[in-house]
């Protein structure tokens, strides 16, 4: 009687199953690199006003692309550092400026980048920048793996609310994300 083993070297190359292993996991890891380098995932979220189940039409939602959070963060620190300086009295007077001058600098930050971006990528640009619906909802979909940075601008009630929350693309599999908290 022929046993399986012996059945299975007769059908295959001598040697093969001693290195398959290795060449399988080498194939194998070749093949999710290449997925995970080419890959895009969809990003969706809801604008809700702060303490409220009410959503926000009309918000402006960017989704900055990796290299323009650098750039993101150097233009909010370097508003924030020109306002310290020119309303210092006024802030040490009173505590509550501060939150007009954070609002500020992160306001001015984000049309800063946004104008950069469109000027760098053209109408590319459009892929990162939406307007949320009626429902207050958004979708950024084919984005490339990576890390993000979400900013969203509203007004209600002629108040300026601003978020700012990173994003991890890493799996084609939608991310919801909620602001959260407004900055100021």
């Amino acid at each position: 009687m022929v046993s399986i083993r012996e059945k299975r070297k007769s059908l295959v190359a001598p040697g093969f199953f001693r290195y398959s292993g290795g060449v399988l996991t080498t194939v194998c890891a070749v093949l999710m690199a290449l997925l995970q380098s080419a890959g895009a995932g969809t990003v969706i979220g809801i604008v809700k006003l702060p303490n409220s189940d009410k959503p926000v039409q009309g918000a402006r939602v960017v989704l900055l692309p990796p290299n323009y959070i650098e750039t993101w963060n150097k233009q909010v620190q370097q508003r924030l550092d020109n306002y310290w300086e020119t309303f210092k009295p006024a802030i040490f007077a009173n505590k509550g400026h501060y939150a007009d001058v954070d609002r500020a600098a992160h306001e001015e930050a984000m049309n800063s980048v946004v104008s950069t971006m469109r000027r760098d990528l053209g109408s590319a640009a459009n892929q990162f920048i939406k307007q949320a619906s009626a429902s207050g909802q958004f979708e950024f979909s084919g984005v490339p793996f990576g890390t993000y940075q979400i900013l969203v601008q509203a007004t209600v009630d002629g108040k300026v609310f601003l978020w700012a929350r990173p994003v991890n693309v890493r799996a084609a599999i939608p991310i919801f994300v909620d602001p959260g908290k407004p900055l100021s």
